[in-house]
């Protein structure tokens, strides 16, 4: 019975990853280079295997790709450091661009990882993640959130953005948002109508520090 049961959990993560988490992060992929346009460094924030990142680099032209992680992955695709989930080992604007994709509503304070984003920054900073509406929909993200984070034993924390919310996190975190790709399409169907795409966002960030060099 305990065999059958680990055969059926192996099951259900494999179909997650070839017909969920895959195409997910394609266009995830996709959604944050679109709002990057050009740049020749990147920093995935909060990178996991490094996958989506590895792909946006060449989508952008980058040619200096780096992630940094909580929990390291033993297979990664690009270079990880490992960090606290606050404070980026990283000199001001270090990096063209920054990426955040999913990351913000599990940090433990996401205001001030979102600051210290906008801080290593020299151009902007994407950010994918999800808006909330209510109770209903909080409860809809929380559900779908411990699931799909279930195999890499994330924490799930339940924090996420009502449109208020996030327009004053960003403006508390010295930037402006400057693009809104919302809604933002990450499932086709049928997964679509368990996770619509009004909850999830991309947003291109730019810190409000004039022309200054």
């Amino acid at each position: 019975m305990l065999g059958m049961a680990a055969g059926l959990k192996r099951a259900v993560f494999h179909l997650h990853r070839t017909q969920v988490y895959v195409p997910r992060n394609r266009r995830i992929a996709e959604g944050l280079a679109s709002q990057i346009g050009r740049a020749s460094s990147v920093l995935d924030v909060g990178c996991g295997d490094g996958s989506t990142a590895a792909e946006v680099a060449l989508k952008v032209g980058a040619t200096q790709v780096l992630g940094v992680e909580v929990q390291l992955r033993p297979e990664r695709c690009i270079e990880v450091r490992k960090f606290n989930g606050r404070l980026l080992p990283f000199a001001d604007r270090s990096f063209d661009a920054v990426t955040v994709a999913d990351v913000l509503h599990h940090a433990s304070d996401p205001q001030a990882l979102l600051s210290e984003c906008i801080r290593v920054c020299r151009a902007c900073v994407v950010v994918k993640d999800h808006f909330a509406f209510g109770p209903l929909s909080e409860k809809l993200l929380l559900w779908l959130d411990k699931a799909g984070n279930a195999s890499a034993s994330v924490p799930v924390r339940g924090t996420y953005f009502h449109p208020a919310r996030w327009t004053e996190i960003v403006a508390k975190a010295g930037a402006r948002m400057a693009a809104l790709d919302w809604p933002f399409e990450v499932h086709h169907l049928p997964w679509r109508w368990l996770m619509p795409s009004e909850l999830q966002f991309v947003a291109r960030l730019e810190p409000l520090r004039g022309s200054q060099p």
